[in-house]
């Protein structure tokens, strides 16, 4: 078969050749009502065939008439021989012409689909810098990437050895290594970067001036929204690895974390005597069947001596194998190294359960096997000093740590931790998301609403004898049906956060708000912070109340409030309606 062009051209051909033996015919006023001329591209009706034996026809008049008078049979069926292949060569051509449309639309909708697949973006993932020592690191460490539920990449300083991050000073060649360290951390195109080490803390100003992305050196970052959950006569027990290290350090490290140090609230203790636990300081594998017991006992000591201790947090990157022990055994909310991660890489994250979906690609669940001195150059190799260790025994540990995980899982199915929501007077349908929608959680979660607790009456910051009683009995409430921490329908509440915390024995959070000190703390003093509200005309006036029961400075320029009242169809939330 000729190529679909060439077919075109012949097809024009015999067009024109019918088309100017159709003009010869014209040329004649007398036209028959049967034989109208031709318009466009729709041929005309073949003549009728001469049939023989037929009478004489009558004297020509026309040069068309003797046209007809000279047309033989011969040419009556060679044109309509051409008359049948027209019309077959059109149908084929109307077909191939849909089959080419056909296959134009499915690449446009393969191009599509590529643009898409192109837009979907990376799935998060955390950047951890890593001290110049190696050692066989335990599930639940940071430094054992199974310890994440994400994608996380490393890279060592040469040089920055553990004494040299105990003194919190850096020699200048070691500086720029540990900025290289951040800048090669940022370039794999991680979400958010932290340290291997608790006294990295020191160092959380430098590092924030040279990352783009939100770092924060230390789990120690989470100690001002762990007392601003807390009433202020509520302490918190900091587990350390050695507290004879980390005390003379520790007005530097919460300082970093923009604390108010001078809050006696804060317990450090050291897991040095711990048996087995020496093994941490010396480079070796920690024995988990012996310290775990160990660690346990020593907080349980601990809080019998000091009852006022209401939460824990594990400064120690290497304590997180035993949060979730302490957790089971004490009833104390404990936070360490993997939820100060968690809470800045989930906030890159697709949530699965509300929200627009499939625009981030999704994790396959492999991590990068890492040695101490991967992605380092040759030159930068020499100046390691820890060279990496034989990793027989670093994937036979790999093993281990899936059974210990499997073991964490059961513990955390055990708490089934619950949360409490204190709603307001106030009905209305909520969408998947939506605080009041119970799924918008992957845990379980109970509602208490306060009767007359309007929101016009949580905008003033201020209520009624009745209805404060009313908020009470709901804190009450929910405490008594075992949750483990209390949050608001409402960002007005945090206005109540002393009230609610004061009540309370489990930690409180009444706004999203709570979180603006581990978001300042992440960034330099120069990025600004957009907060997006409901309204803002009704919430800047209770900007600085609610900054300051976070316990954060009200005096920081970088909190931009923006409202969405006029976006349409929100005006639905202040209506009550869907």
């Amino acid at each position: 078969m000729f190529p679909l062009d060439n077919r075109l051209d012949l097809l024009e051909f015999e067009v024109q050749r019918l088309r100017a033996h159709q003009r010869a015919l014209s040329q004649t006023p007398r036209i028959s009502s049967t034989q109208q001329t031709p318009r466009g591209n729709v041929l005309p009706p073949m003549p009728p065939k001469p049939t023989s034996g037929a009478m004489p026809p009558p004297a020509v008049e026309t040069a068309a008439e003797a046209a007809e008078e000279t047309m033989t049979e011969e040419d009556f069926e060679e044109l309509q021989s051409l008359h049948k292949e027209l019309v077959h060569s059109h149908r084929q051509l109307k077909q191939e012409h849909a089959e080419l449309l056909k296959a134009h639309e499915d690449l446009l909708n393969a191009m599509r689909k590529q643009e898409n697949k192109s837009a979907i973006v990376k799935h998060p993932s955390l950047g951890v810098v890593r001290l110049d020592y190696d050692y066989p690191p335990a599930p639940g460490d940071s430094d054992c990437p199974g310890s994440f539920g994400y994608d996380v990449f490393y890279r060592c300083v040469p040089g920055l050895t553990f004494e040299m991050c105990q003194s919190g000073a850096f020699t200048e060649m070691v500086e720029r290594r540990f900025a290289d360290a951040i800048k090669h951390l940022e370039a794999r195109g991680v979400s958010a970067i932290t340290g291997d080490c608790g006294f990295m803390m020191a160092f959380q100003v430098l590092a924030r001036k040279i990352a783009k992305k939100p770092i924060f050196m230390s789990s120690m970052v989470q100690c001002p929204i762990i007392a601003a959950s807390l009433d202020p006569d509520d302490d918190v027990l900091i587990l350390t690895a050695n507290d004879k290290s980390l005390k003379p350090q520790k007005e530097i490290l919460l300082t970093s974390c923009g604390f108010d140090v001078t809050q006696d609230r804060f317990h450090i203790h050291g897991c040095q005597d711990v048996p087995g636990f020496e093994a941490v300081a010396l480079g070796q594998k920690v024995p988990l069947e012996t310290v775990q017991p160990g660690i346990v006992k020593l907080v349980q000591e601990i809080l019998e001596q000091k009852p006022q201790i209401r939460a824990i947090l594990l400064e120690c990157t290497e304590l997180p194998p035993y949060a979730d022990a302490l957790r089971y055994f004490t009833g104390l909310p404990v936070w360490d190294a993997i939820t100060a991660a968690d809470f800045y890489v989930t906030a890159f994250q697709d949530f699965p359960r509300f929200g627009l979906q499939d625009w981030q690609r999704e994790w396959d669940g492999s991590q990068e096997d890492y040695e101490l001195g991967m992605n380092l150059t040759k030159d930068e190799m020499e100046l390691v000093v820890n060279k990496a260790k034989e990793t027989r025994e670093k994937k036979s540990e790999a093993q281990e740590g899936k059974e210990q995980q499997k073991a964490s899982r059961r513990i955390r199915r055990q708490q089934a931790p619950i949360l409490g929501v204190i709603r307001l007077d106030y009905n209305y349908p909520p969408a998947k998301g939506d605080i009041d929608c119970p799924g918008s959680y992957e845990y379980d979660v109970l509602f208490r609403v306060v009767p007359g607790f309007t929101f016009a009456m949580a905008m003033t910051g201020q209520m009624s004898p009745d209805v404060e009683q009313e908020f009470i009995d709901a804190v009450k409430w929910l405490e008594g049906r075992g949750v483990a921490g209390i949050t608001g329908d409402c960002g007005f509440m945090m206005a109540f956060q002393p009230l609610a915390s004061q009540i309370a024995s489990v930690p409180v959070f009444m706004s999203s708000m709570m979180q603006c000190p581990m978001i300042s703390v992440a960034f330099d003093k120069y990025d600004k912070v957009l907060i997006l509200t409901a309204n803002d005309e009704s919430l800047k006036p209770q900007k600085e109340t609610l900054l300051r029961q976070c316990g954060f400075n009200v005096d920081d320029q970088r909190f931009m409030i923006l409202g969405c009242q006029d976006v349409p169809g929100f005006n639905a939330v202040a209506e009550g309606r869907k």
